[in-house]
């Protein structure tokens, strides 16, 4: 049997190999010029790297963990001190003392978000429940961040749900490796199957079997594909199906949440925080700052949601000055503008073959996945973080998994 599979990041190269293992001939479809899809890898001088797309890895339990480990990658949890940027001060949130009553309630309400049952925003509910104020703004700003959406796009119960269903562990961790090395792995496995710069315009599954069309023009016939494309492709409908896709998946992929977002590594000549720092939360510019053992002299400026659109036209030396200066705010006996050395960034939202980050819980989110994840005649699958129903969306595992999922209920039921 011939499957294409159309996407070349971890949920088609991962679902490919183990495809192949079966026997089955596979044929990997890339639009861009490189492997890896929102795992990016990027190297600096001296054999150093940031991750400019997925980072860490969420539990124990996962397949990413499993496999990262399995390639030989030192793999540390995340351990040290959040700190907030509050009323003009940096406070670590292990000193609860230090924070007014209503900062403290914010945080114990994400930290139970999994039994939210509240039929609205999560800004709604916050209100409803009186956990917000304007002086927190930035503060949910940096926790919704996580899930690279606003707490006004969030939907409550949605949101509760998907955590309820979280089943790989609770504790987060980094790689001191590099996160391509996964992709490097499956490439070696497949690499007489990928053809990198070809996009697929369309799909027509009308006769026997499925006929792609590229668009330079050429049409290859498969018995079965597998799209493995990012939901912003999908919603941009980049590409397309002839007969056009069933009215409820349309539908299901433009209700499904999809973040905006893009991430800046700023490097400096040395750190200047406090060396237990993991993140700073409550930045106006950027709500939250990542900081990683794996990235040294680095911070991370992860910019989601509402902060992602007011730097929507600008450039990574442009935002970079930006945070800068408040990051010399946050540390003022320092002259952080003197320490800078260099930056690095990725702007999802404005690439073409992303249209942004990764899904986001929205009203009846999990019914849509579902929906989102079932074939077409049992001839079109879909796969990616935004047809995980257990919980796993917009995580890299979560990908695998979906992949994992399709194998065994169409393909060969003995895949685990």
């Amino acid at each position: 049997m011939n499957i294409a599979i159309i996407g070349g990041g971890i949920s088609g190269l991962y679902t490919a190999s183990i495809l192949k293992e079966l026997n089955y001939n596979i044929t990997v479809y890339e639009a861009s010029d490189r492997l890896g899809g929102r795992i990016y890898t990027h190297s600096r001088i001296k054999k150093k790297f940031v991750e400019l797309g997925a980072a860490e890895i969420h539990g124990m339990k996962s397949v990413n963990y499993e496999m990262l480990d399995h390639l030989e990658h030192k793999i540390e949890p995340i351990v040290g001190n959040e700190y907030v940027w509050f009323e003009n001060k940096l406070h670590d949130v292990e000193k609860k003392e230090d924070f007014p009553e209503s900062v403290n309630g914010l945080f114990a309400y994400f930290g139970n978000i999994s039994n939210e049952t509240y039929e609205g925003s999560v800004m709604a509910s916050l209100k409803e429940k009186s956990l917000y104020s304007s002086k927190l703004r930035y503060i949910v700003d940096g926790i919704t961040s996580e899930y690279s959406a606003s707490a006004e796009k969030l939907y409550a119960k949605s949101l509760g749900e998907e955590e309820w269903r979280w089943s790989s562990g609770f504790r987060n961790f980094f790689s001191y490796g590099r996160y391509s090395d996964a992709i490097d792995f499956f490439k070696d496995k497949l690499e007489n199957e990928i053809q990198l710069n070809t996009s697929i315009v369309d799909i027509n599954y009308a006769d026997d079997g499925v006929t792609l069309l590229t668009r330079g023009g050429e049409s290859h016939h498969f018995d079965k594909v597998i799209v493995s494309t990012s939901l912003g492709v999908l919603k941009k409908e980049k590409i397309n199906f002839t007969p056009p896709m069933p009215d409820e998946k349309r539908i299901a992929i433009q209700k499904l949440g999809f973040g905006k977002g893009r991430k800046l590594f700023i490097e400096f000549d040395k750190p200047f925080w406090e060396e237990d720092t993991t993140e700073i939360l409550g930045g106006k510019k950027c709500p939250i700052y990542l900081i990683r053992p794996a990235q040294p002299n680095c911070i991370c400026a992860y910019i989601m949601a509402d902060a992602a659109k007011e730097f929507n036209q600008l450039s990574d030396e442009d935002v970079a000055e930006i945070l800068i200066n408040e990051l010399d705010e946050m540390f003022p006996d320092l002259n952080v503008q003197a320490l800078y050395s260099n930056h690095y960034g990725k702007d999802w939202t404005s690439d073409p073959y992303f249209h942004g980050t990764y899904s986001y819980s929205r009203k009846d989110s999990i019914i849509h996945r579902e929906t989102l994840k079932q074939p077409i005649e049992d001839k079109v699958f879909f796969i990616g973080e935004a047809c995980n129903t257990s919980g796993h969306s917009a995580t890299v595992h979560g990908a695998m998994e979906t992949g994992e999922e399709v194998v065994r209920k169409y393909f060969d039921s003995k895949v685990v």
